[in-house]
């Protein structure tokens, strides 16, 4: 069966074609927007909050009107991630498939029956992204390109794409990392593009209770959550991840010492390179037990198990570095039967969508808590004062927030962070990460309050 060629713009096609009966003012102008190309509007770039819709509501439905509008036409969708083609975008496709009997839905790839087609696919090779030109002419066959998730796709497939012969261009993302095409779109080339910043509060979908509970959990001034609900960028391409002026305020107002809750001790290893820190939280009281430089990797490990005895911990509540020079130490530590928690900041973050990896997660997961006031920190030695406030933030090439290496802070004659890592394990670490529960925990919630409750829970 040939294809009903439309003569609606793509906002009415969605609305009486695809049956999106609710479109929100914002996907109604981006989709306007796409179609304005086939006259001369420039190409769209879209920079919308997490969950808005952009990819199920606008970049299905303008593929659909493209391939509605010319047949034989040619859309090419590419991402960082295979997964968001595969699982987000090609489904959203085929709740529309009932409606275009006459075409052929694949895994990542949609044909009309003239020869018109869809393809999708995730690279970093920019050798993939060229030689997308129409077969007859612009009129007939035309070229729409599509870069879903663009904050994610590095420059060298934008500037392939450029070299395509296209008269449809959209590329849509949430925000993230201050560089590279999708965000130079919203600044130094912005009057190449039409662009829609969209936040959360303008999509009714969207639980305003997250929202709120967003902004309590990072703050307004945090990378995520100004990328996740107000669809800004952070102008800085590195921030520090504690300013030294917040740090002060939270001394400041810092609350009473609370020592009845979770007790967890984090070690930092040094082998002799920098300092070995011992750090300990009981409840939200963290203090440096000890910093100290040992060349001997034996009698560090010696000295770990001595000071976690004299302040009467099990090896359960004890986590320690394991990357690195770390695990050595911490082997050590099991031949004299005191095994500690290996802990791996490489490895993923528990909030992977966000955090590029543990120890970013850790970092910026205690700093809020430092910021919210909910640590007691006592007094900060200057040393200790100064790493907390001299490691910056950094935006990865996927997108995800990460703290930048002990090497690049060493290079520009920075202290390595071995206390502040020290202090911030000892704040995430333990029931955190476990899964245990807490008697601290037990207390904050509604106990007593329905016939399943028994009572507080212990924890370690």
């Amino acid at each position: 069966m040939k294809t009903q060629k439309t003569i609606l713009s793509p906002s009415e096609f969605a609305y009486f074609q695809l049956g999106m009966k609710s479109l929100y003012d914002w996907q109604i102008e981006c989709l306007e927007a796409v179609g304005l190309q086939e006259f001369g509007g420039p190409p769209v770039a879209v920079a919308a909050a997490n969950g808005s819709g952009k990819t199920a509501k606008v970049v299905a439905a303008a593929i659909c009107w493209f391939l509605s509008r010319f047949p034989r036409g040619q859309v090419i969708v590419t991402s960082g991630s295979f997964r968001q083609v595969e699982k987000q975008l090609w489904p959203a496709l085929r709740v529309h498939q009932r409606r275009f009997p006459g075409w052929t839905f694949l895994q990542t790839e949609l044909k009309t029956p003239e020869g018109g087609f869809a393809l999708g696919f995730s690279t970093d090779d920019p050798g993939r992204a060229e030689g997308w030109h129409p077969k007859v002419d612009g009129s007939e066959d035309p070229v729409m390109i599509i870069i879903d998730e663009a904050k994610t796709v590095p420059d060298g497939v934008f500037e392939a794409f450029d070299r395509c012969t296209r008269l449809f261009q959209l590329w849509v993302s949430s925000p993230g990392k201050p560089w590279g095409q999708f965000f130079e779109a919203f600044h130094s080339l912005r009057k190449f593009f039409w662009t829609r910043k969209v936040r959360s509060d303008e999509c009714p979908h969207i639980d305003p209770a997250k929202r709120a509970r967003d902004l309590e959990k990072y703050g307004p001034d945090h990378p995520l959550y100004r990328s996740m609900h107000l669809a800004e960028f952070t102008e800085d391409a590195e921030r520090l991840v504690l300013s030294p002026d917040k740090l002060t305020k939270a001394l400041d107002g810092q609350p009473l010492e609370a020592t009845n809750g979770e007790v967890v001790a984090f070690c930092d290893f040094a082998a002799g390179r920098d300092e070995n820190v011992f750090a300990v939280r009981r409840g939200n009281k963290v203090r440096i037990v000890k910093a100290w430089v040992e060349k001997d990797t034996v009698q560090a490990a010696r000295e770990f198990v001595h000071l976690a005895k004299l302040e009467g911990l099990h090896a359960s509540q004890v986590w320690g570095d394991a990357d690195g020079l770390g695990i050595g130490i911490i082997c050590d530590m099991d031949e004299m039967d005191f095994r500690i928690n290996r802990f791996h900041g490489g490895v993923a973050s528990t909030e992977p969508d966000e955090y590029q990896n543990l120890i970013a997660e850790v970092w910026f997961v205690a700093c809020r808590e430092i910021e919210r006031g909910r640590i007691n920190l006592g007094v900060l030695d200057p040393e200790t004062f100064k790493q907390i406030t001299t490691r910056k933030s950094e935006w990865s090439e996927n997108g995800k927030l990460r703290v930048e290496s002990k090497d690049k802070m060493r290079a520009e004659g920075r202290h390595s962070p071995d206390r502040a890592d020290a202090l911030f394990g000892s704040i995430v670490c333990g029931a955190r990460l476990s899964g245990a529960v807490t008697t601290q925990a037990a207390q904050a919630s509604n106990v007593g309050s329905n016939d399943f409750s028994s009572g507080h829970v212990g924890g370690w």
